[in-house]
């Protein structure tokens, strides 16, 4: 396959670093994971080799042992300075958080409260990402030089890698290809801290000069890192290729597992719900804020949030927790797993998602994977997703009426039945469009449009779980070339 003249591409070498093998990953690790997994086949009909890759401290990258979606933590002894280390951070971590919470309670200042929080959640991850450090060490390959003929495909973790090691691919001859989830540190950077969000902001500036075309997962964040490279008087190459979504076994159709306790009684009530990380952009604020005014009104139907800590989380958190209501309408659950959600998505009222900004919504299509009706932020992406007939609300008057328009009798029955129609892409379909855009080669890709137009979809709701599933290549092709 050209890359351009003169120029064959060999290899598609897919960046993992920062990636910790897990059977069951989510997030950016899972949309790694289907482009390996889906992506070998795929590049292998065109004779093309895709490399699973992570680099080092220092620079290197090698081949990862094992697909993400295979690979299992070996449990190998750790070198005794290691196991030293470890207890050392142990130790320390415990006295830390212990510290933490007892100057919080001395000092109960709310901007104290927070940095204290913020402080315990640092030592309860602290020892856990170190052993992760040594795991992934000991679960590298041979070393992999980019070079010509060579595309280092980067749909993780770019933002956390030093620029000059993808520079130094781009110098000795490979072409750099970046996949964007979304670039919200630089639009919305009161959302994120200082001075990681400072750090998001120049890495994707100096990739400018580096990366050949950006594959970016909505309309929405392709404009915006569009409008990022003109402020600093660049242009870029770049396409829309969003996310794909494979329904759960774990949906409408089958019984999820019995809940019990709390969970169980929360269910019985039909509650409404709001699923995702807690963070000041997922717009908890605005829904508790809402939800309280109806409450204190006489409404009866209950809140729960689902999702663990974020970015930020202390603001949310406070939402949550300090609300008269905390407890008796609204409920925080932060250790469900997926079998639990499915249940949720199940039987729960509808889905409320509220957030302000997202390069993705996944909870959509999760809830329209359960036939759920979807109460939704009007955002970009959203209507992305929902289209021009979704439910949606923009502010909390707007959003008290569109709750309340809920319980009218017929609404939620027509918001389900619409969202057992939604249809979307399977990740075998996305990962299979990608990867012919690839190799097209550069210059001839996709530009500034939607590669996966014509390509297959299927409704979300009511399709059969059959597996990853693999559309024809033929129509991968034909909806590529669709510009």
């Amino acid at each position: 396959m050209s890359d351009g003249p003169g120029t064959t591409i060999r290899r598609i070498i897919v960046d993992c670093s920062y990636i910790s093998p897990d059977p069951t990953p989510t997030g950016i690790p899972r949309v790694v994971e289907k482009y390996v997994t889906h992506g070998r086949a795929v590049a292998a009909a065109s004779g093309v080799e895709i490399l699973a890759v992570e680099a080092t401290p220092d620079g290197v990258f090698h081949v990862r042992k094992e697909a993400p979606s295979q690979a299992v933590p070996v449990r190998q002894d750790i070198p005794k300075g290691g196991k030293i280390l470890l207890e050392v951070l142990r130790y320390v971590s415990r006295v830390l958080k212990e510290a933490a919470g007892l100057f919080a309670a001395l000092v109960p200042a709310k901007p104290v409260k927070r940095q204290m929080q913020r402080v315990s959640a640092w030592c309860a991850d602290l020892v856990p990402n170190t052993r992760k450090r040594f795991e992934r060490q000991r679960e590298l390959g041979e070393a992999v030089v980019p070079g010509p003929g060579d595309v280092l495909f980067c749909p993780g973790y770019w933002h956390e890698m030093d620029m000059d090691v993808y520079d130094r691919a781009r110098t000795a001859g490979a072409e750099v290809v970046f996949l964007v989830h979304d670039i919200l540190p630089v639009t919305l950077p009161t959302f994120y801290e200082y001075p990681w969000r400072w750090d998001f902001a120049k890495r994707l500036a100096r990739s400018f000069d580096i990366v050949s075309h950006y594959y970016c997962i909505s309309a929405y964040t392709l404009a915006e890192v569009s409008t990022f490279a003109s402020w600093h008087r660049k242009s870029i190459e770049g396409s829309i290729a969003y996310n794909g979504f494979d329904p759960a076994p774990l949906r409408v159709g089958t019984r999820p597992a019995r809940l019990e306790g709390l969970a169980a009684e929360l269910l019985a009530t039909q509650p409404w719900l709001m699923v995702g990380t807690l963070e000041p952009k997922k717009g908890h604020r605005d829904a508790v804020g809402t939800f309280e005014m109806l409450w204190d009104a006489g409404y009866e139907r209950p809140l729960v949030v689902i999702g663990r800590r974020g970015w930020m989380s202390e603001e949310p958190v406070d939402v949550i927790r300090e609300s008269r209501w905390y407890g008796r309408k609204l409920f925080w659950l932060d250790d469900i797993d997926d079998a639990g959600l499915a249940a949720f998505y199940d039987r729960s009222h509808a889905l409320l998602f509220g957030s302000l900004a997202e390069g993705f919504g996944l909870p959509v299509l999760e809830a329209a994977s359960h036939q759920m009706a979807v109460l939704a932020r009007d955002t970009a992406v959203a209507r992305e997703i929902l289209g021009a007939e979704g439910f949606y609300f923009t502010d909390r008057v707007d959003l008290a009426a569109g709750i309340e328009a809920m319980e009218v009798p017929g609404r939620r029955e027509a918001e389900r039945a619409r969202m057992a129609g939604l249809k979307w892409y399977r990740w075998a379909t996305v990962v299979e469009g990608v990867t012919l855009d690839i190799l097209r080669g550069r210059g001839r890709r996709a530009q500034g449009a939607d590669l996966l137009v014509g390509a297959p979809q299927e409704a979300v709701g009511t399709a059969p779980v059959s597996g990853e599933g693999s559309p024809s290549v033929a129509m991968a092709r034909a909806a590529a070339t669709h510009i």
